[in-house]
């Protein structure tokens, strides 16, 4: 199932007590598992029934005590291990069993950046519960998913002309394309209706280009450069989490090709094969990064990404500042 289809019916997840979230759009991922919390949960989860794990830091036996914990004052317990891969490729046969006699009370959701559907797994999970494909859309379904993303979420009616322009502007960025909307519905206030005029005065390509720009600069060390073009952003009303999932989109590529290029893959290829279309950039930003906080890309945007759910006490946007330091900071191997 592709997340558009989840987010139209929630309700599909209830019942279930096996899944899997999947793919590199980390926008699509984080309203995934907020889907899938209120299919099984209700609208109205409470916080205590829902726990969450970092993949590369989680036994198995403590994903299992939280599943056997009969639930209390909730409808059933809910355990999510994010970035997930490695606890899967570690644990897979134990998963196999589980999915086979899913006796346990709660349900549990692998959050996961690659999943083969041919796999033994995969096919268990299909049984009993849903796997959700978060991969980055291509671009002509986008306008019909934004334009019931206005209907939904914001109560207001976007016109196709408006929809197929917002995304020629954007991109396939579902982050931001749903942050642009949002906006677009305060603009538009009590008439309700997002025209393609509405979207040529208030989107701007050169905003989507500053997100780019701000990364850049942070990761090949120009710091102050960087926090002045993210603090303009959220200034002008870029929502800190549509900004992580940009962030995310760029970082994870530029991970997998320093991945493959520590596998010896040339950087030309390891480029190509990433989705990373400038190899001479990408060479620089490897070279201030260093391997290692290239190697720890994944885990910092996990940490942001569990910070701006709650967390850390930080607000919003020093957690992006933060963030956005770390990735400045000269290297230290």
């Amino acid at each position: 199932m592709h997340a558009f289809e989840l987010l139209k019916n929630p309700a599909s997840a209830d019942g279930k007590s096996l899944f899997a979230v999947y793919g590199d759009d980390a926008y699509l991922r984080h309203e995934s598992l907020n889907a899938l919390i209120s299919g099984l949960l209700g609208a109205d989860a409470d916080e205590l029934a829902i726990t969450r794990f970092p993949g590369d830091k989680t036994s198995l036996a403590d994903v299992l005590d939280e599943l056997k914990t009969l639930p209390f004052l909730v409808k059933r317990r809910v355990v999510i291990v994010e970035e997930a891969d490695s606890f899967v490729t570690a644990h897979r046969k134990e998963l196999e069993a589980l999915a086979e006699r899913p006796a346990t009370p709660g349900a549990l959701i692998l959050s996961v950046k690659t999943w083969m559907s041919t796999t033994k797994l995969a096919k268990a999970v299909e049984r009993v519960g849903m796997s959700i494909d978060c991969k980055t859309p291509v671009e002509d379904k986008l306008p019909a998913w934004i334009t019931q993303l206005a209907k939904n979420r914001d109560s207001v009616k976007l016109d196709h002309e408006a929809a197929v322009l917002l995304v020629e502007l954007v991109g396939a960025d579902v982050g931001l394309l749903a942050a642009e909307i949002g906006k677009l519905a305060v603009y538009v206030g009590e008439r309700k209706q997002i025209t393609r005029d509405d979207v040529a005065k208030m989107v701007s390509a050169g905003r989507v280009e500053v997100v780019w720009k701000a990364l850049d600069a942070a990761t090949t060390g120009r710091a102050a450069l960087a926090l002045d073009d993210f603090d303009r952003l959220m200034t002008s009303g870029e929502h800190p989490v549509g900004l992580l999932a940009a962030m995310s989109s760029s970082l994870r590529k530029l991970h997998h090709a320093g991945d493959l290029r520590r596998k010896k893959v040339p950087l030309n290829e390891a480029c190509k094969i990433a989705g990373a279309f400038n190899p001479p950039r990408v060479g620089e930003q490897h070279t201030h990064l260093g391997p290692s906080r290239v190697d720890k890309l994944p885990v910092m945007l996990l940490q942001a990404d569990l910070d701006l759910k709650g967390s850390s006490p930080l607000p919003p946007e020093t957690i992006i500042e933060r963030l956005v330091v770390r990735l400045a900071q000269k290297r230290k191997d």
